[in-house]
């Protein structure tokens, strides 16, 4: 079977979808068609919370059939960070010992929003608003099987336990990357990742991006047009430049995060990120700045 090497495994939000197209560009590297199969974890949180997530082993199989004559292989389901016993057991049972992880890191505040922004663009069952939304999502998705796990605004910032873990288990396997580092300084972070995958360092196109945020709906009528269950979807000729011209009509930039929030999340991360800081040797505190 063809099988990964190479995992992407978070968080989400955090530049993974630009670092796997990224990747795509290198001769040496596969990266799935299918950013996120999340295979590893997907039968065992349950099938219906990940949308077109991947059951079958010979299914997540052929989405590197393509790849075998590079010397990597590659997904980049970025949940698994937040599930560290379940995809790491998995990892162990269909996976080469020799795996590369690599965990990209945002600022868990700015992520947690960053987060909720998403899940409230392709979501419908996301109908609250941000502050409510944190307080209820712990409680919301173990009540609820069908929910998305991206729905726990603040468990995937948590990020000490879960980088300790898949640093623990796969030692000098796992790269780390800063997601401010990588915005600021792509090429730098990709010639890094080069270095640590033992392939050459070649020019990389960094000019397109990927899942650009800050933006929302202007309210919930044009998110359900927009959405695939609304029946007048069918009436709207929804090719690419109508669907851009539709999209710009119907949303609005998104508001910064509330001061008085932003001040409660620094306070539920604080000692996790200090802690993750002394773990990795990464003074991460500006964080909470």
């Amino acid at each position: 079977m063809n099988l990964p090497n190479l995992l992407i495994v978070g968080a989400a939000k955090s530049g993974t979808t630009s670092l796997h197209n990224y990747l795509k560009q290198h001769p040496d590297i596969y990266m799935s068609n299918h950013k996120e199969p999340h295979f590893l974890i997907n039968n065992e949180i349950g099938v219906n919370r990940i949308p077109k997530g991947i059951n079958n082993l010979q299914d997540y199989s052929n989405l590197f059939s393509n790849g075998a004559s590079q010397k990597y292989r590659g997904e980049s389901s970025a949940m698994y960070l937040q599930f560290p016993e379940i995809a790491i057991k998995n990892i162990d049972r269909y996976l080469d010992e020799d795996v590369k992880i690599i965990i990209m890191l945002r600022n868990p505040i700015e992520r947690a929003f960053s987060g909720y922004q998403h899940v409230k663009r392709y979501n419908l069952d996301e109908d609250l608003d941000f502050e409510d939304a944190l307080e209820i999502s712990e409680q919301r998705y173990f009540t609820n099987n069908n929910i998305t796990p991206a729905s726990r605004y603040i468990h995937i910032g948590m990020y000490n336990e879960f980088v300790r873990k898949f640093k623990t288990k796969f030692k000098t396997n796992v790269h780390i990357i800063i997601y401010k580092d990588f915005i600021n300084n792509t090429n730098q972070e990709l010639s890094r990742l080069f270095s640590f995958l033992g392939i050459k360092d070649v020019q990389i196109d960094i000019n397109k991006q990927y899942m650009v945020g800050g933006w929302k709906w202007k309210n919930d009528f044009f998110r359900k047009i927009f959405m695939k269950r609304h029946f007048l979807k069918k009436f709207i000729p929804f090719k690419r430049l109508i669907k851009a011209a539709f999209k710009s009509f119907a949303t609005d930039s998104v508001e910064k995060i509330d001061d008085t929030i932003r001040e409660k999340l620094i306070g539920i991360y604080k000692d996790d990120i200090k802690n993750l800081s002394t773990f990795l040797n990464i003074d991460l505190n500006f964080w909470t700045k």
